[in-house]
């Protein structure tokens, strides 16, 4: 497969226009005032991709999303990428806020986190997921007051396949630089993509060099702390000071600077921002 996004932000596979069902207006935030750098990824909580986006097109809550990739990794367009999509809701990361307005959003077919159905996991709708990925989310489990790990349904490679040639280029075209998680954006909301999605993996196919590759954690070496950043610089207001041993889940590289998330003791991720790399082990 082959992606392309034309001059009218219309997305070409292999020469020719994906399938398109568009979101009307009223469910979009009309032109982007600025071109996005951001983008964000989630799983639908639904069956195929056609019927999300045909949700999108007819629901009632006026929510959109630029593009739906169906687990055989066929494609929907619902948004053209010149137009803010109602993907994100209530957001905030790294000093940013509204993110409807600053990101693309790109939706998985994906029924996300599943319920127990006898010796085995399901849906909501009841439909049964024969090999579920079994995790804790890294933000708390969505339905249980526990970090015991739950069912998710996995991702398909075709779809991950189809999804990473999207991303890469929305990154020759849009200059993308940044991709997050809605649970990155929107936590303690939302679960999507969920631990079944390898979100470091992706970044690291569609970002290349730009993209934090090593452990999932790193710890803060600084006796007198560090400082964490709203963005890759000392120019960047500060945040707050992370004592040192605290430990964080790399996200982003930016020449010398980190994007991280500042994880609790029990590793779930508690804030978002920038902070320095030589002080990080």
């Amino acid at each position: 497969m082959a992606f392309t996004i034309d001059q009218r932000h219309r997305l070409i596979e292999n020469g020719r226009l994906v399938t398109r069902i568009m979101s009307p207006a009223q469910n979009t935030g009309g032109a982007f005032a600025r071109q996005p750098s951001i983008l964000i990824v989630h799983f639908t909580y639904g069956a195929s991709a056609k019927s999300s986006a045909e949700w999108f097109r007819d629901g009632p809550k006026k929510v959109s999303a630029h593009v739906v990739v169906d687990r055989d990794g066929t494609v929907i367009q619902c948004v053209d990428f010149d137009t803010a999509a109602n993907h994100a809701g209530e957001s905030s990361w790294g000093g940013l806020t509204s993110f409807n307005n600053k990101s693309f959003g790109i939706e998985l077919a994906n029924w996300g986190y599943l319920k127990r159905s006898g010796a085995g996991w399901s849906s909501y709708t009841g439909v049964p997921i024969p090999e579920p990925f079994i995790a804790p989310h890294k933000n708390g489990n969505p339905y249980l007051p526990t970090d015991a790990p739950i069912g998710w349904e996995p991702y398909p490679q075709a779809q991950i396949a189809s999804a990473m040639g999207i991303a890469r280029e929305m990154v020759k075209t849009y200059r993308v630089d940044t991709i997050l998680g809605h649970d990155d954006i929107a936590r303690g909301r939302k679960w999507d993509p969920g631990p079944a999605f390898d979100m470091a993996r992706f970044r690291n196919q569609v970002l290349g060099d730009r993209a934090v590759d090593g452990p999932n954690t790193l710890t803060v070496r600084s006796p007198s702390g560090l400082n964490l950043r709203k963005g890759p610089g000392v120019s960047f207001d500060a945040l707050e000071l992370l004592s040192d041993g605290t430990m964080v889940e790399p996200v982003e590289r930016n020449g010398n600077w980190v994007l991280v998330n500042v994880l609790d003791e029990a590793g779930i991720a508690q804030k978002t921002g920038w902070v320095h790399g030589a002080f990080l082990v």
